[in-house]
């Protein structure tokens, strides 16, 4: 279907375009929102379970990244989907957009990827560095008492909550969508390159 080393480049037909962009558009779709789910999972959570936010303290800057990310990451899944509609107008001659709008689109989604994956990458700095910095300055080898309500509990080591990994993991995910996002609005942007015809 592609092959980016061949030196000689063939021109890509109107058809050949809407059969990648239709395909393309909803493998990106299922696979950005199938990625999607568990940072709108922690977010969601974040922000109507949060008792900080309860008591009057008000959204963290982390936060309010977070829901940015997630609003484009919504919208990026959105434009995947608008992928397969550009995709239908293609194949009907008297409905078939021009290649600048076509490529205009491709860019700004390919755009909108990008900002997913610098967001989630500047909050998983600051969410690792959080949590590095804490395990370090624990001494080495030390022991963690934690109590609680039914028992003590004592450990060896440092305590990582499992809210923590959650946060990071929806992290991995949103920075997964965008590169998926990202990797279809490329491929379909050399394609659509490839088409001599206006």
């Amino acid at each position: 279907m592609f092959d980016f080393l061949k030196t000689e480049t063939v021109s890509s037909t109107p058809q050949q375009i809407a059969r990648s962009m239709r395909w393309l558009g909803w493998a990106g779709f299922w696979l950005q929102a199938l990625l999607g789910f568990i940072p709108l999972l922690v977010v969601v959570t974040s922000v109507l379970f949060n008792p900080r936010q309860q008591q009057g303290g008000g959204f963290s800057f982390g936060i309010w990244l977070a829901i940015a990310c997630l609003v484009i990451l919504i919208f990026s899944i959105y434009w995947c989907f608008r992928y397969t509609q550009l995709a239908n107008k293609l194949t009907i001659r008297e409905l078939r957009p021009a290649k600048s709008q076509i490529s205009r689109d491709l860019k700004l989604g390919l755009l909108a990827n990008l900002s997913i994956m610098a967001i989630a990458v500047l909050i998983a700095l600051g969410r690792v560095g959080e949590l590095s910095f804490k395990m370090l300055t624990l001494p080495q080898g030390s022991t963690v008492i934690t109590p609680n309500p039914t028992a003590t509990m004592v450990t060896q080591g440092a305590m990582i909550p499992p809210s923590t990994i959650i946060s990071i993991q929806a992290m991995v995910n949103a920075i997964a969508a965008g590169l998926v996002g990202a990797i279809v609005a490329i491929v379909l942007l050399y394609q659509l390159g490839q088409n001599r015809n206006d």
